[in-house]
């Protein structure tokens, strides 16, 4: 048995087995599974399984970080779930069990956006960080020289940098299906509709549209997140009416009935209605810019630890897209991100120096380095900060001290890459100015303060043991 199979099975057991699972997804380095009874997780089993950096579960959500074996750990216990037919297994064991009706709450709802955000989002994050990379370093050239814009090198760098977030309906639509288990080629037909040319043609030449007199609202849908998603949602409600064995006979058209009523309602009903939310949320997010960025800004950078801790951050990229996309720079969001990423930074190094053990130096430096080389926070997050506990406070006030400055000098990223000091280039600004300047002096100051911070504060070593501390460093 291979050993990514003897973790898979060892975390299906502590999770309650494939009978108490309703979805498996992952993100970078966490393995995302929503669960159905929460007593029957064992998560002090969970945290000592081998390569298995931390994991919590609460409110039916169950997030184990490992980024050492997730890749195949996560395509093991996938194919567990789903047979080779795409039928749940845990849903055909359990099919005649008589289940009490879940009593819908505000708290419930409110995870059920969030999960159909992140995970609809989590096949598409790797093309993002890919993406924003590529159009970070354009902007490096472009301020350069090396690369004149508006030539026809540039467009066609910029085409090819560009090129998933203008077709990111497509990609949103294959995530989501996947989330809310619908026939996938009729999502990404749907997500075609939005982005048919000779649509995209109307819309640019302004003017009403109507279909059989009803009035079609003139929406530009390219890098939209929310229209898609919501279109999904409502394809998967209306497929669970067909979803019938006595369907089964129409064979290849067993599908079409929901084709045939979500052609018309996605240019009709779902797709304004997502815009009109994605609207509202972009601009509540720049009002608050607009009207007290200093505050916003900060106090979005205080709590941003918390959202990504919970692994709900992801709910905040829609709006930096579409920001992206208006404005052509996010000037909110992506702050935050970025002060946190090197607010950790600073612990990390500052835990390194004068950490005593060697192992716990040695964890220190790989979690500095997943910081500095990809933005990646989770081994610094669980293997240091919520460990020692005494860390936390000092990378809060690190991250809002770096909210401030950000705020009071109106620093704005470029292109949307997870901060590190690698992609850096995301904050040159191609029309020119100080903007990379500040922005790199910002994160700078943000280190130091969380380096000195976490100096004084004292590193508290008592609750690792060397074993421990080495395993923790050999996962990430």
């Amino acid at each position: 048995m291979e050993k990514y199979e003897k973790i898979g099975n060892q975390l299906i057991e502590s999770m309650g087995h494939l009978d108490n699972v309703e979805s498996v997804a992952r993100c970078y380095t966490r393995l995302r599974v929503r669960i159905k009874d929460d007593s029957k997780v064992t998560t002090d089993k969970i945290n000592k399984i081998d390569g298995v950096v931390k994991a919590f579960s609460s409110d039916g959500k169950l997030q184990i970080v490992m980024p050492e074996y997730l890749d195949k750990v996560f395509d093991y216990i996938n194919a567990q779930f789903v047979g080779e037919s795409g039928v749940s297994k845990a849903n055909a064991t359990t099919e005649k069990v008589d289940k009490k009706r879940e009593k819908i709450t505000f708290k419930h709802l409110l995870n059920g956006i969030l999960d159909a955000i992140s995970n609809s989002l989590t096949p598409v994050i790797g093309g993002l960080a890919m993406a924003g990379l590529f159009l970070a370093l354009l902007n490096l050239l472009t301020v350069s020289h090396l690369v004149t814009q508006g030539s026809q090198t540039y467009r066609l760098l910029y085409l090819m940098g560009n090129s998933l977030f203008y077709f990111l309906p497509f990609l949103v639509a294959f995530g989501a299906s996947r989330y809310f288990k619908t026939d996938t080629i009729l999502s990404l037909i749907l997500a075609g509709i939005m982005m048919q040319p000779d649509f995209a043609k109307m819309v640019s030449t302004g003017g009403g549209i109507h279909l059989f007199g009803l009035p079609v609202a003139a929406v530009d849908y390219s890098t939209s997140l929310i229209p898609i998603l919501i279109t999904v949602w409502v394809q998967s409600l209306l497929e669970k009416v067909v979803d019938r064995p006595a369907m089964n006979k129409f064979g290849l058209l067993k599908m079409f009935p929901v084709f045939l009523v979500m052609a018309p309602l996605t240019l009709l009903v779902t797709g304004p209605i997502g815009q009109g939310i994605a609207s509202v949320i972009a601009n509540g997010s720049l009002w608050v810019y607009d009207e007290a960025p200093v505050v916003g800004i900060t106090l979005l950078s205080l709590l941003i630890g918390f959202f990504i801790i919970t692994g709900s951050h992801w709910v905040f990229f829609p709006v930096a897209i579409s920001n992206l996309k208006r404005l052509g720079y996010d000037p909110f969001l992506w702050a935050a991100f970025a002060v946190w990423n090197f607010a950790e930074l600073g612990m990390a190094l500052a835990i390194l120096v004068k950490g005593k053990k060697r192992s716990v130096k040695t964890f220190s430096v790989t979690a500095a380095f997943s910081i500095a080389a990809s933005g990646i926070t989770e081994p610094a997050v669980y293997g240091l900060m919520l460990k020692m506990k005494k860390p936390i406070i000092p990378s809060i006030i690190a991250s809002g001290i770096g909210g401030l400055f950000f705020g009071l000098f109106h620093v704005k990223v470029f292109s949307l890459v997870t901060v590190s000091i690698l992609s850096l280039p995301q904050f040159i600004n191609p029309a020119g100015g100080n903007n990379f300047i500040l922005a790199v002096i910002g994160l700078l100051i943000t280190t130091a303060v969380s380096f000195v911070l976490n100096w004084f504060w004292g590193v508290d070593e008592s609750m690792f043991d060397e074993d421990e501390i080495e395993a923790a460093a050999e996962v990430a």
